[in-house]
């Protein structure tokens, strides 16, 4: 028998003496109580092989078995020769060439996004003229995979910003004598802000890439090439219910992660001596149509993309599995990439607008 372990062993004693014999040497090989073997003693023998032609030295075989002319059948040593590194093509490392290869990609991308944009408006559209296209149980098990089963880790993390943001501003807010209007900021930065945008990460990590896997594993099983044989379209089919369910769960979410925020607040300002009347009467100032209705806005957005950008990148995988995972990361980083830039055009625009 030669396995790797015995081959590990004849390699590390027997190849340094190999490595000194000249053309007027030679090597026997006994291969005759060979009878099981693997790669690693092809490797072996494939290097000897080719030390002998590198070298110059004659090798004799007792191949009883013809494990050796098996092996030199099946493996060239011509082919396995030592490459030098000039021979090794250059990486394209030069910053300008990244910078346009990265370019390349992120327009490529922000195309492909709304093109599925309008393929999901058309079949949106569609369900006008034949409402039964959609698929009511599907986008229903959606949402509740994508809200209520979501709906422990919002709260605890919506809870813990309270506490976060509770703690912070009171620090600062402490020099001024002002620990007062930190329920104000609290509540301000939860409606319009933190509610929609801390749930909506939390979706895009939990649920886009979910989607993207899911997408991308039917591509992969062949499962969406056998709904479109039969003339049903997989973005009505599976993608449109999909985006609705992340659409109408992010702000139910957001609600449930506003109240839990505003909880934690309240135990940062009770800790330090400010009554709880007292905080309630200040996020009551704060509960304002515009706020509210800034906060929905900013929900509806971002869960329209957590849903869209997912199915995009899973119906784009190609067939493997590595392709699925990509999708998975591509999914999660492009939402967060455009609702940063969503968010940011948000900002502008109600600030223009004074809302």
């Amino acid at each position: 028998m030669c396995t790797a372990e015995t081959v590990a062993d004849m390699w590390q004693k027997q190849m340094p003496g190999v490595a000194r014999l000249g053309a007027d040497d030679s090597l026997t090989l006994d291969a005759d109580t060979v009878k099981t073997y693997d790669g690693a003693a092809e490797a072996l023998i494939v290097e000897l092989y080719r030390c002998a032609a590198a070298q110059g030295f004659s090798i004799r075989c007792q191949d009883a078995q013809g494990v050796i002319a098996h092996t030199l059948k099946v493996f060239d040593p011509a082919v396995f020769t030592d490459r030098a590194v000039k021979d090794i093509p250059a990486r394209g490392t030069q910053v300008r060439l990244q910078l346009g290869e990265a370019a390349v990609r992120i327009w490529s991308d922000a195309m492909d996004q709304l093109a599925f944009l309008g393929e999901v408006t058309a079949a949106t559209f569609s369900l006008i003229v034949r409402p039964g296209r959609l698929r009511l149980r599907d986008t229903m098990l959606c949402f509740e995979r994508t809200g209520m089963d979501a709906l422990p880790i919002t709260l605890l993390i919506g809870f813990l910003i309270g506490l976060i943001l509770g703690f912070q501003s009171a620090t600062t807010l402490r020099q001024f004598g002002g620990e007062v209007y930190v329920a104000d900021f609290i509540a301000y930065g939860l409606f319009r802000e933190m509610g929609a945008l801390v749930t909506a990460i939390l979706l895009a990590g939990r649920t886009g890439s979910a989607f993207a896997a899911e997408l991308g594993t039917m591509k992969v099983n062949e499962e969406i090439d056998a709904l479109t044989t039969f003339g049903l379209p997989p973005v009505t089919f599976l993608a449109l219910p999909r985006v609705l369910a992340v659409t109408l769960a992010l702000p139910f979410l957001s609600v449930f992660a506003i109240a839990a925020g505003l909880i934690g607040g309240l135990i940062v300002l009770w800790s330090i001596g400010i009554p709880t009347v007292t905080y309630w009467l200040h996020v009551s100032d704060m509960l304002t149509l515009n706020n509210i209705s800034v906060g929905l806005i900013k929900a509806v957005t971002f869960g329209l993309i957590v849903g869209m950008v997912g199915c995009a990148h899973g119906l784009r995988a190609n067939r493997s599995a590595d392709s699925v995972g990509q999708a998975a990361t591509a999914a999660v980083v492009g939402s967060l990439v455009l609702m940063t830039v969503v968010d940011g055009i948000f900002a502008v625009l109600f600030y223009v607008l004074n809302i």
